[in-house]
């Protein structure tokens, strides 16, 4: 069985010879993962814990030339995005982060002004050739593309708190907003699929609804603003043979039923938080939905031992992993503060639970 049948036969919940493995880290967990396994790039160390998944989020952008990096007063990197805003690189005490700014869809006051806003993402911007390559590179590993969907990333470029007041006073414009941002995603996936000609296997869109001890949005209002777009974004995948998986980070809970209403087919990345459970959430959703992360890494990956990470990892493997309908990583992409013998450790873990 090799990476892709792998990954495959989990989706359609059946047994695999192993527990298929998935990995996403923040550049300074690579870099500590590069120099402890003495590898040279993140490939290599893919390959050394035999990871069945590759990423490509978005194709390299190839419009307009937008304007060059700058250094700000406090001497942080800014650079303008293709999304017509810009991202400056903080330090947080461990690891550099890119944070957004200058929101290019707060100028949208009015329905007047939607109507003549030109900034929305243009698919024609985007080299889907690279597409090919990336699957032609990876040809025995499952692919998984995507990036923004229905909300989180719009919220990246649209004032947040203007967009909890408008759900409320301007309802109607927000949800013209975000259909017209969905439907330039829609389209640049659309082209991605096309591009890898079936050899697509997840498209994943990043939402995340869910705080530590809730939703944001009741399951009514869920469905008000999101449901819709978010069918939109399964049936693509459908259509072109690919799998669906919503990520969430968060309490989210309450509106799995929703979600499976809309025909997700994975949920990621399974948050060590109130109502994620993992045994209760396979027994009440594992016969529909595929579980992806379910390591905390808010908790035992950077503060444990990799005795305590290996035992954790094996209880999740044990509750979430019974018939397939499980990728197994952490809860969220590896940050700096994980130590690399505690991801060595959770990987380790599924290599016993093999043997």
């Amino acid at each position: 069985m090799n990476a892709k049948e792998r990954v495959r036969t989990a989706f359609a919940h059946q047994e695999t010879d192993r527990i298929p493995l998935s990995m996403r880290c923040v550049e300074t967990a690579w870099e500590n993962l590069k120099h402890y396994l003495q590898v040279d790039s993140e490939e290599a160390v893919m390959r050394h814990f035999d990871i069945d998944i590759r990423c490509l989020d978005l194709p390299p952008y190839i419009g307009p030339e937008l304007p060059p990096p700058y250094k700000n007063e406090h001497g942080e990197l800014v650079v303008p995005n293709f999304f017509g805003g810009k991202t400056v690189r903080k330090w947080n005490g461990v690891e550099y982060n890119w944070l957004h700014f200058d929101p290019p869809y707060d100028c949208i006051k009015s329905m007047a002004d939607f109507e003549h806003f030109t900034g929305w993402p243009n698919p024609d911007h985007f080299d889907y050739a690279a597409v090919a390559r990336f699957v032609s590179s990876h040809q025995d590993k499952a692919i998984r593309i995507g990036w923004p969907g229905p909300y989180q990333v719009f919220t990246l470029l649209y004032d947040t708190e203007t967009f909890y007041i408008n759900m409320i006073e301007e309802p109607e414009l927000l949800k013209a907003m975000l259909d017209r941002f969905c439907q330039s995603f829609l389209e640049i996936y659309d082209r991605m699929l096309e591009a890898a000609q079936g050899s697509i296997d997840i498209l994943c869109c990043s939402d995340d609804y869910g705080t530590q001890i809730s939703t944001l949005f009741s399951p009514a209002m869920w469905d008000d603003f999101f449901a819709e777009n978010t069918k939109k974004f399964v049936q693509l995948a459908h259509c072109h043979g690919a799998f669906y998986m919503q990520h969430s980070c968060g309490a989210v809970r309450p509106i799995i039923p929703n979600l499976l209403a809309c025909g997700i087919n994975a949920l990621d990345p399974i948050q060590k938080v109130r109502g994620m459970e993992v045994d209760q959430l396979k027994s009440d959703f594992g016969r529909e939905l595929l579980f992806h992360g379910g390591i905390d890494t808010q908790g035992v990956l950077p503060f444990g031992t990799p005795q305590e990470v290996f035992a954790e990892t094996t209880r999740v493997i044990q509750a979430l992993g019974r018939n397939g309908g499980f990728i197994l990583c952490g809860s969220q992409d590896f940050e700096g503060d994980v130590p690399p013998e505690n991801i060595c450790a959770l990987y380790e873990a599924a290599r016993v639970f093999r043997r």
